[in-house]
């Protein structure tokens, strides 16, 4: 989010604090680590951790 220009809270930078939770309403993200501190449920929901996530296509997110 940095990168791009967008202040988001984060702490931990590594995906434990879950300090830059937040809600994806569009687009899609990967993640290089093989399970980013999400709960089944959250990630069915929608939700994603900025801090360590990479969009696959164009995002729109809400905080969580």
């Amino acid at each position: 989010m940095a990168q791009a220009g967008v202040d988001w809270p984060v702490s931990c930078r590594n995906g434990t604090c879950r300090t830059c939770l937040a809600r994806l309403t569009e687009g899609t993200v990967v993640y290089d680590v093989p399970w980013p501190g999400l709960s089944l449920e959250e990630k069915r929901d929608g939700y994603c951790l900025p801090c360590i996530a990479r969009p696959a296509s164009d995002i729109t997110v809400l905080p969580g």
